[in-house]
């Protein structure tokens, strides 16, 4: 059934997706939506059921109620920062109760109290503006990101070699993707430059939606130009000849700015070797932030994780080869055709190379983006750079709700890499991290996370579909007088675990077993042995 849909979705993919053209048809409002989608399923020979059920998947798509015309950030930042009561009375000042919904996180984790309203994302400090608040920037020495560009012109004739080239480079670079998995970068490039297709395509996932992480923000609004550089080179190496950002609805400001830089590309004459970029606005759904599903949701189709094999680099974006990769990654390419892959590699450790983008939420005296050498110590960036703690803290929120929770004594042991984490029993993830006051119950924060990953399942697998709304009801039940049963709930997490088709739910489980684990004197009541 899916190889139909991504069939007939291909024909569209030319001018506009049928992503985007579902998306139109439900966010005008003047003629009755059933109606508009029997028309358009005539047009595409797609069912008005598949339409409905990709439609109706999304946050920021309303097929059945009233749209909300604004919204308030549900992420941990905003949760923790204390400003959501001051958000909420702004939107208040302007909207009906009806008319304010839920958010994940906008992106705002340096400030918090984030709201969106009416293609806006704001902050407490905006004001009327509707503008975005700035983001704080410190880059490394050196900077891979924040190096000042001679032209736009030499910035996009680095990206100008010979493929062979361009992968021998990215392999002695030793980049790994940024994105969380940190998987080898060039071991991707290959595959998709060996597969045997007519068509290819890059992909550049800018859905980045965990609380705490604001660096593909940063990239998108300020270095624009990179991360279309980065792209086209991995085109040139690949084969590709088509370029997809899809940028998180959530982030109006960084889709202005990419299309104001592919504007300009396209102004200048680059565009010899006849490579196009397209934008794709999501529509609100966390679970895109998973390449696979990140492609169905391009593609038009109900945005649910795809089982591999096959992988992207062999069947993605309408079932040819595609290299999907994040922001940053793509931004830190140029810097390594113009400088050499051997000299990224001698910056960070050995198996972990170069800078990393690293996220500070309102939680420290000085928060913001930093630029660090790959293996810098934790504690060095949080205590000497950052100042330290805005209060007084009992543990950090390390890569998201799928990352880890870090508790105060552990800090000193970690450098900002793969393996420190990993061997530490932690994962690094995107590495935002969010500060976890001293006050506030570790309890509340495990209702948090099963609360948060039960509304962005996908759903397409049951572990997790029916695995992270059990364990949001039997945390809301738990109670001193009714404790919750340890081995039950340890039974859950194994079977999110190992059952899960992706990392929400099979992610979830260690930053969990991180609380029970560091903080089990603290949760002792609400669990009996």
């Amino acid at each position: 059934m899916s190889k139909n849909l991504r069939a007939l979705s291909a024909r569209f993919a030319k001018n506009k997706t049928l992503f985007q053209t579902l998306t139109e048809i439900v966010e005008n409002r003047e003629a009755p939506l059933e109606r508009k989608l029997t028309a358009f399923a005539d047009e595409s020979l797609i069912s008005p059921a598949a339409l409905l059920g990709s439609a109706s998947f999304y946050d920021f798509l309303y097929t059945q109620q009233t749209p909300k015309r604004a919204h308030l950030c549900n992420g941990t930042s905003c949760q923790l920062s204390g400003r959501q009561a001051e958000a909420r009375a702004i939107l208040a000042q302007r909207y009906a109760p009806e008319e304010i919904g839920q958010a994940a996180c906008l992106g705002h984790c340096y400030h918090g109290g984030a709201y969106w309203q009416e293609g806006h994302t704001c902050d407490t400090t905006s004001g009327p503006s509707k503008k975005a608040s700035a983001i704080p920037f410190f880059p490394a020495t050196d900077s891979i990101f924040n190096a000042p560009l001679a032209s736009l012109d030499a910035l996009y004739q680095t990206t100008r070699l010979a493929a062979d080239r361009i992968c021998d480079e990215l392999t002695a670079s030793r980049l790994r993707g940024r994105g969380g998995a940190g998987f080898p970068f060039a071991t991707k490039l290959t595959s998709c430059a060996q597969a045997d297709a007519a068509q290819k395509y890059i992909v550049c996932n800018a859905d980045e939606g965990d609380p705490g992480a604001f660096s593909d923000r940063y990239l998108l609004e300020h270095q624009p130009n990179r991360v279309l550089a980065g792209m086209l080179a991995a085109a040139e190496a690949a084969g590709a000849n088509t370029g997809y950002l899809y940028i998180r609805a959530e982030y109006p400001q960084a889709q202005q700015c990419m299309a104001a830089a592919i504007s300009e590309y396209e102004a200048n004459g680059m565009t010899e070797n006849g490579f196009q970029f397209h934008i794709v606005r999501g529509a609100g759904a966390y679970i895109c932030g998973e390449e696979s599903a990140l492609l169905n949701s391009i593609e038009g189709l109900r945005p649910e994780v795809r089982l591999r094999p096959p992988y992207p680099a062999q069947a993605g974006l309408f079932g040819q080869p595609t290299l999907v990769s994040n922001v940053e990654t793509f931004a830190a390419i140029p810097w390594i055709l113009q400088h050499g892959g051997a000299a990224f590699a001698a910056r960070g450790t050995d198996l972990a190379t170069g800078t990393k983008l690293v996220c500070l939420d309102a939680g420290f005296k000085q928060p913001g983006v930093y630029e660090v050498e790959m293996g810098t110590a934790l504690i060095e960036l949080i205590e000497e750079r950052a100042g330290g703690f805005r209060q007084p803290a009992k543990a950090v929120q390390m890569g998201g709700p799928l990352g880890s929770i870090v508790p105060l004594e552990r800090l000193a042991d970690l450098q900002l890499d793969f393996e420190s984490f990993a061997q530490a029993g932690f994962l690094l993830g995107h590495a935002g991290i969010v500060a976890i006051p001293r006050t506030f119950p570790m309890i509340d924060l495990l209702r948090h996370l099963f609360s948060y990953m039960a509304g962005e399942s996908c759903g397409k697998c049951l572990p997790c579909r029916l695995g992270t709304e059990k364990g949001q009801h039997l945390l809301q039940q738990a109670s001193a007088a009714t404790p919750l049963s340890r081995q039950l709930f340890d039974e859950l997490l194994e079977t999110l675990e190992l059952g899960s088709l992706c990392a929400l739910g099979g992610g979830l489980p260690l930053p969990v077993r991180n609380i029970l684990d560091y903080f089990g004197e603290e949760l002792e009541e609400y669990f009996q042995p």
